[in-house]
């Protein structure tokens, strides 16, 4: 099935936001003029773009000054390659940082301001949102200060605390600086604890805060720490 439109009725960024919102595995395909952009999307995420010799972000970058033109997206097409690991929403954000450049015109700033001026744990709360739900490993993330503190966090258990989350990501951080330093291992960089019922990754976003993912037992921690660290670089980009 097609879908096919113009982009005075709907621009880029509304594309990419319904794309990805809906989860939607398709290929959108954009011509203005004598170009022609191609963006893949795999269940709910922006994967590859092309337009021309370019490739990535980008892509992405420069459409999204694109006002005239039109668009048909194939619903169901596979992506042959994966070029672009940030999510939708970063993606948008960046595009707002460019904004300088003056390349993106008013219609599409003002949606993608919008996102941009959200609070940093808006922010993070939309990423880390969007991430466990892509996860099929993952059952639970948080944000944490070094001292603690959550900046946000996505914890689907009732019965666990997020304060108790922040708290026992800054001591098992704690704790494995100093174990690193002590058996001159260089800079701590990401610890794992295993329990039977299932695992704890700390990870160091920047010199201030955390990253914790949580795990069921019997999970492929190969698979886990992929997706860890896909989920890390989308955040560092907030954090």
């Amino acid at each position: 099935m097609a879908l096919k439109g113009n982009l005075q009725d709907m621009a880029v960024a509304d594309l990419i936001q319904h794309n990805c919102q809906d989860r939607k595995t398709a290929h959108l395909v954009i011509e203005k003029n004598e170009d022609q952009a191609s963006l893949y999307f795999s269940e709910g995420k922006v994967v590859h773009a092309v337009l021309n010799d370019l490739q990535g972000e980008d892509v992405v970058y420069q459409i999204l000054s694109w006002e005239n033109g039109t668009f048909n997206l194939e619903m169901g097409a596979e992506p042959p390659a994966v070029t672009i690991r940030r999510s939708w929403s970063a993606l948008l954000l960046e595009g707002a940082k460019r904004l300088d450049e003056g390349n993106i015109p008013l219609t599409i700033e003002k949606e993608i301001q919008t996102m941009a001026t959200k609070k940093k744990s808006e922010q993070i709360a939309d990423v880390l949102e969007e991430l466990i739900a892509g996860s099929a490993d993952i059952e639970g993330v948080a944000v944490v200060g070094m001292d603690g503190l959550v900046y946000s966090a996505n914890i689907p258990q009732k019965a666990l605390d997020v304060n108790m989350v922040g708290a026992s990501s800054a001591a098992i951080f704690g704790l494995s600086t100093r174990s690193v330093d002590q058996l001159k291992r260089g800079k701590f960089n990401q610890t794992l604890i295993q329990g039977d019922a299932g695992n704890v990754i700390v990870t160091k976003l920047n010199a201030n805060t955390l990253f914790v993912g949580l795990t069921p037992k019997g999970v492929n921690l190969g698979m886990v720490f992929a997706e860890s660290r896909t989920m890390i670089e989308q955040l560092v980009d907030i954090v």
